[in-house]
């Protein structure tokens, strides 16, 4: 017999469908009609298996920019991308199928979810509350505050797909935890495809997701990888990410097949072009050479080296070109009109990080209110050591900085409290990989607002709960660390 929830879900997809037809509404009638299907699939399956899905997506979903807003304020692309509606439209019916047919899809107490999701919501609370004075102040139009408002949700609502994937591996939703070794197989074919994406993109076989990506440094550098993310900077960490994994804890596909991978991988990273991924790697190999891993920094730096050396536009080039660009900025103002002699995108991010100084001292208490440069744009102070183009300050890119400029120094302490409650001592290769990685994303913080993406937000609740990566008996160097 049908449970009273789930009859009741019948009857009023039944209404829906019904007033669609009488509406003439046929589009509205396939949306229900594909959703009820997604339900009715999400209560057959296995909860293990919808949680594979939702990864899936979650890294598998081309970042397309749609070219549709739906009234929303967005100037850094050309829409929102395809991820923006197919994740959730895939993953709510099917968590809701699960759930109506009794399955449970969340951690079974609040003090069981992963801890940079509890403090990923706090912050998210105090985001939205300050958006409470310009609101009572009258400063922004419909428009702002449904954009505001709508990307507050959304990250709310990717930090608890997070805290989906994490319940069933770590047994915290009351199972016995064996989804880990379907979500592992997926994370490893999502780095497959992806790499592959990379690789084609880098050959120019296929094409990129973004205008941004063709800003290679270096005439006729062609266009930055970005595997189905929208973002060459965000790939190049996420590269970076996977390229620690694989050297650290890939001996499962074997010596030729980890090497294979291996080389894909960092392929990636130095296509992608990104000071940012390299940043995130060099803070990686770090934490692997403070726990004496010196083989997997050995095969990771070898292996990047080469490439680099093959492909200099896009990796040392590049970063001799930041420094040098950064020792201009510190002997004398510097504009980023002229792009020659210096690195035009140094000179904008160090004109950014200058802006937000400004922005705070100006706003020292509660901010510019969350979203409001970052999303919306805020009037250029000016002064500072770059004198900048754009006559609008959108964030600091660098997330501390964008943190505290709109949210004020309470945001800013949550913010650290947020990416400082998922470290710990690792207790297997898999975990020391995972903290390497979370640790290299961290530092390319200090460069991009990367942890205010929602698809990176999900994944990285997940991969630092430590639920993908069960410690057993700790390696030698973790050991010998210890």
């Amino acid at each position: 017999m049908l449970k009273v929830a789930q009859l009741a879900s019948v009857l009023v997809l039944a209404a829906a469908a019904g007033t669609a037809v009488a509406a003439g509404a046929g589009w509205l009638l396939a949306l229900l009609v594909a959703a009820g299907g997604l339900v009715a699939l999400g209560a057959a399956l296995p909860v293990g298996v919808v949680r594979a899905v939702i990864l899936g997506a979650l890294l598998l979903v081309p970042d397309v920019a749609s070219g549709r807003n739906l009234g929303l304020l967005v100037h850094w692309s050309q829409g929102l991308t395809l991820s923006n509606f197919v994740v959730p439209a895939v993953a709510l019916p099917l968590l809701a199928g699960a759930w109506l047919a009794g399955r449970r899809i969340l951690p079974v107490r609040p003090g069981r979810w992963p801890s940079l999701a509890r403090w990923c919501y706090w912050l998210l609370a105090w985001c939205g509350l300050t958006l409470l004075v310009p609101w009572a102040a009258g400063g922004l139009s419909g428009a702002a505050q449904a954009t505001l408002l709508g990307h507050l949700f959304k990250l709310a609502l990717f930090v608890g797909l997070g805290v989906v994937l994490a319940a069933g591996v770590d047994g915290s939703d009351g199972s016995d935890g064996s989804d880990g070794t379907l979500l592992r197989k997926v994370l490893f074919w999502s780095i497959v495809v992806n790499a592959v994406c990379g690789l084609g993109q880098a050959a120019g076989w296929l094409p990129v997701f973004s205008p941004l990506a063709h800003s290679a440094a270096g005439s006729g550098a062609g266009a930055r990888a970005t595997g189905l993310f929208y973002d060459a900077n965000l790939y190049g960490v996420l590269a970076a990410w996977a390229l620690l994994w694989v050297v650290c804890d890939g001996e499962e596909l074997g010596r030729w097949g980890q090497i294979v991978l291996a080389v894909a991988v960092a392929g990636n990273l130095v296509a992608a072009g990104s000071r940012a991924g390299y940043l995130a790697f060099a803070a990686g190999c770090g934490v692997l050479l403070l726990y004496r891993c010196w083989r997997p920094v050995a095969m990771a730096a070898v292996v990047l080296l080469a490439l680099g050396a093959l492909f200099p536009v896009r990796s040392w080039q590049r970063i001799r070109a930041a420094v040098e660009t950064a020792d201009a900025v510190m002997a004398g103002p510097v504009s980023n009109a002229a792009a020659v002699p210096h690195d035009a995108g140094t000179v904008e991010r160090l004109g950014s990080m200058a802006q937000s100084l400004q922005q705070i001292a100006a706003h020292p208490l509660l901010g510019l209110g969350f979203g409001q440069a970052l999303y919306l744009g805020v009037p250029d102070l000016g002064g500072g050591p770059v004198r900048r183009a754009d006559e609008r300050f959108n964030g600091a890119q660098n997330m501390p900085l964008t943190v505290l400029a709109e949210t004020g120094p309470v945001g800013l302490v949550l913010f650290l409290i947020t990416v400082a409650a998922p470290l710990r001592r690792p207790r297997s290769p898999g975990e020391l990989a995972m903290l390497a990685g979370f640790v290299g994303l961290l530092a390319a913080c200090m460069t991009i607002e990367a942890l205010w993406n929602t698809r990176l937000l999900a994944l990285t609740v997940v991969l630092t709960a430590g639920v993908l990566f069960p410690g057993g008996e700790a390696i030698p160097a973790i050991e010998a660390a210890a």
